[in-house]
């Protein structure tokens, strides 16, 4: 009710995560002003086919790409907006506190000093989203939240344009275009495409009563392929399962 009257906006963040379980988030950044929009894409990819002599293609599927997003994200130090905030951990929202010193500090700041130069407070921003963590190998891992939307994701690009100096020529306003790619981990694709073609990999952990034939027919939808399966698994009979043990089953070629 109060944030309401006092017109607080809930800020769009960033949740910084060292690695893909996205447990616990190093850092929060909290925008210092939200996107007046955004664009998201995403790509379906296929092989182009020609025949010899013919002027059509044919396109066989590929792969539908991760979502992409691009944010641009202003940073000011001339006191015309409130800072940018970086917390500790996981912040769901700023408390109400510093939301009313956001709100007021524009007001109440002294025309007459010098602005702050925005080179520190953009370089803490880049390297949270783009540094190379040598002993992960990888860049960080991010969630993107801002209202309904939520994204898992990675960094792809960032390009920095400066608009603002001070008279010493150090900048005082800059806009940084962020390029975000989603990311799922192995498991998670499994699951949600849950594929079932013959023509792809799959893997089993066999159960009791599993009999490598029934297997392989539900797999390929014939029943002649359980000896393939028991010679790419190394197994000298295909009557003899163990409980718990991982079966592949090739893809049809």
């Amino acid at each position: 009710m109060i944030e309401g009257a006092l017109g607080i906006i809930d800020k769009m963040r960033i949740e910084v995560y060292e690695d893909s379980t996205y447990t616990q988030p190093l850092k929060t950044i909290f925008v210092q002003i939200n996107p007046e929009n955004y664009t998201i894409s995403k790509n379906i990819e296929f092989f182009e086919e020609q025949a010899i002599g013919s002027s059509n293609q044919s396109l066989k599927f590929n792969k539908i790409s991760s979502e992409e997003v691009s944010f641009d994200f202003i940073f000011d130090s001339s006191g015309v907006v409130p800072p940018a905030k970086i917390k500790d951990g996981k912040g769901d929202k700023l408390p109400l506190g510093e939301s009313l010193i956001e709100v007021l500090k524009p007001a109440i700041a002294n025309p007459f000093e010098e602005a702050a130069t925005i080179e520190e407070e953009l370089e803490e921003f880049k390297k949270l989203l783009s540094e190379y963590k040598g002993d992960k190998h990888e860049t960080r891992y991010l969630r993107l939240i801002w209202g309904g939307y939520l994204l898992e994701c990675r960094l792809t690009s960032i390009s920095v344009q400066y608009k603002m100096f001070r008279k010493d020529g150090r900048p005082i306003r800059a806009t940084a275009t962020c390029k975000f790619k989603g990311t799922q981990s192995y498991e998670e694709m499994q699951a949600e495409q849950n594929q079932q073609s013959p023509d792809v990999t799959h893997q089993r952990i066999i159960e009791q009563h599993d009999k490598l034939t029934l297997l392989a027919e539900q797999t390929y939808n014939e029943n002649q392929y359980y000896i393939d399966v028991a010679k790419a698994n190394n197994l000298l009979s295909f009557k003899k399962l163990t409980t718990g043990q991982n079966i592949l089953l090739p893809p049809l070629k």
